[in-house]
């Protein structure tokens, strides 16, 4: 087998068996592409030896590639050369016995402040026309702006990844229990709540509203074409409302997810009910969120006040 077969023949794979998004399968492509490239697109397998893995990985580190970007890479390649393995394409596995020594950055996350979070949900209220203190009417005047305004609000209370937003259905939606059912990394499924009558009425008025407009497509959200939404667009839609909204940073879904991580944590929610909303297989990925905000802890140690305590 070539090279460029196995790695076309194995990206099918993972998209048709393994049940992963579009965006983990072009991940796993890029990261096998760095292989095949370094060979020769007509290069036989068989020259994908132990050398070939340790020259790959000097030269991503020579080219300037960051820790997390090595670390991608190398688990992309390995997981690939399993699958060769196991599928008798290549006799033993060039990883076997290979130790690399990879630094695991200790990246925060960065969130967006409360103060900027209100900014941005007040513009998008305004611009829906919807009040943020009232239940939102049964018919929203401004569908396009409220598509943003919904994807914002569900989020920021629920920390969707943004990949499981505009997947949502119109089925998933359970306004009667408050809740959304999801549909996450792996195929796992969870179901996450709506934690206020706003937002349930919001959503109430969006469906409603979805209906009058004779949106035919099953996915919740939708565009001023009534078309779904798509991830890019999503981080486009917020991106603008951040700037009109006068935010100072670049706003991503994913930093909503973090804002919202990060304040269930600073309200006291226990670790292990975080991990589960937000749709983590391992706690040690929500174990990240820890790091609580200076602000926060200045206000937890000043609460305890323990010396305040013992003087009393």
């Amino acid at each position: 087998m070539l090279m460029q077969d196995a790695h076309t023949t194995f990206v099918s794979w993972l998209g048709t068996t393994r049940g992963l998004s579009s965006h983990t399968v072009r991940a796993y492509s890029g990261d096998v592409g760095v292989l095949r490239d370094y060979l020769g697109r007509e290069a036989p397998i068989e020259l994908l030896t132990r050398e070939v893995i340790i020259d790959v990985v000097s030269s991503l580190r020579e080219a300037g590639a960051s820790d997390n970007s090595v670390r991608r890479r190398v688990a992309g390649m390995r997981r690939f050369t399993q699958w060769l393995v196991a599928g008798e394409h290549l006799a033993t596995d060039p990883w076997a016995g290979l130790a690399l020594k990879l630094p695991l950055a200790k990246t925060l996350p960065r969130a967006v402040p409360q103060g900027e979070l209100d900014l941005l949900l007040r513009h998008l209220c305004r611009a829906a026309g919807v009040s943020p203190r009232q239940l939102p009417a049964d018919r929203l005047p401004h569908a396009d702006d409220a598509t943003t305004l919904v994807a914002v609000a569900v989020i920021v209370a629920t920390g969707l990844r943004v990949s499981e937003l505009v997947s949502v259905r119109c089925a998933d939606m359970d306004l009667a229990g408050a809740s959304i059912r999801v549909i996450g990394k792996g195929r796992r499924e969870r179901s996450v709540y709506l934690p206020s009558d706003w937002l349930v009425g919001l959503c109430r008025s969006y469906l409603g509203t979805r209906f009058e407009l004779g949106v035919d497509h099953a996915f919740l959200l939708f565009n001023r074409g009534l078309r779904p939404v798509t991830p890019p667009a999503m981080r486009g839609r917020l991106a603008k409302a951040g700037r009109e909204a006068g935010l100072q940073r670049h706003v991503t879904p994913h930093m909503l997810r973090h804002s919202a991580a990060t304040q269930l944590l600073e309200a006291g929610v226990d670790i292990r009910y975080v991990q589960r909303l937000l749709g983590h297989a391992s706690i040690t990925t929500t174990e990240i969120y820890t790091h609580v905000s200076d602000k926060a802890l200045r206000n937890v140690v000043a609460n305890a006040n323990v010396l305040g305590a013992l003087m009393r």
